[in-house]
């Protein structure tokens, strides 16, 4: 296939790293100095033993088509990016944490949404650590295709992409366990173990679970299980929102925490805490 993927930040190289091997790839990159550094060394991948060679394009230079173009971009980002010249025919994969975007995407394209359940951090401009062996899960959000051949055609044993059938119960599996435990380990600077093993973390994290369940009505025995699970398969990574409050980045609180607030009818009010308190760090300029 011939892959594009917007955005040179933790998912967008290690996506490249792995596609880049069986797969055209061409990577948009915002900065010039990161172009040059992709193109002389290619991308380093910790699990991977030779450097992947991409071809690296600028976003301010247009984008071309593809068969399907990859948006590997922070959630807040998306706004921005949506004002780009998509080409026409080119199928759109949005790998974004959190809901808030998915009444922006454009209605003219096939678009698809992706649920990372890799763990990976960005050591510089062409290097990745990559932290967890997961998947990617995809779903159709606007498309005539089943999504068996999408899924199927971006697969590898070691790069595994796993077709689901409906975005809505993907995606807010994926939230609730987000709306958990990024804003505690953010907030207490502490990795995704400690929300397991420190006791009044673990209190925290329950109510907030509950809070998630009760908007989006699903089960919180179930989802409460699942959240330690993931937990505890990923204590000794940091959560995404702490490595931005760390760096003094906008996070994507909003598009987690906020899209509960926002759907709620009632009151959540251990959200709207984490909410504004990961807007007072930001507003800080870090931790």
């Amino acid at each position: 296939m011939n892959i594009g993927i917007i955005g040179g930040g933790s998912i967008g190289l290690l996506t490249a790293a792995y596609l880049g091997r069986n797969h055209v790839v061409n990577l948009y990159v915002r900065r010039e100095k990161q172009k040059q550094e992709i193109d002389k060394e290619g991308i380093h991948c910790s699990t991977l033993p030779h450097p992947t060679a991409v071809d690296t394009r600028l976003t301010s230079e247009g984008l071309e088509e593809h068969d399907v173009l990859i948006i590997a971009v922070k959630q807040h980002q998306v706004s921005s990016l949506l004002h780009a010249d998509f080409p026409p025919e080119t199928p759109l994969l949005f790998l974004q944490n959190g809901m808030g975007h998915l009444e922006q995407l454009p209605e003219s394209h096939e678009c698809w949404l992706g649920v990372v359940e890799h763990g990976a951090l960005k050591r510089s401009d062409s290097s990745i650590e990559h932290l967890g062996q997961g998947n990617i899960q995809l779903a159709c959000f606007r498309s005539e295709d089943n999504g068996h051949h999408m899924a199927a055609s971006l697969h590898s044993e070691d790069f595994p992409f796993i077709y689901r059938e409906d975005y809505e119960s993907m995606m807010t599996g994926k939230l609730l366990v987000n709306t958990v435990i990024n804003p505690l380990t953010a907030l207490f600077g502490v990795k995704n173990g400690e929300i397991v093993q420190n006791t009044y973390i673990n209190k925290l994290a329950s109510t907030l679970c509950e809070e998630a369940c009760r908007v989006l009505d699903m089960s919180y025995q179930d989802e409460w299980n699942r959240v330690q699970s993931v937990a505890k398969n990923t204590k000794d990574n940091e959560s995404s929102m702490l490595k931005d409050v760390k760096a003094g980045r906008e996070t994507e609180i909003d598009a987690i925490c906020g899209y509960i607030v926002n759907k709620s009818s009632a009151d959540v009010p251990y959200h709207q805490f984490v909410l504004d308190a990961i807007h007072a760090l930001e507003e800080r300029g870090g931790a």
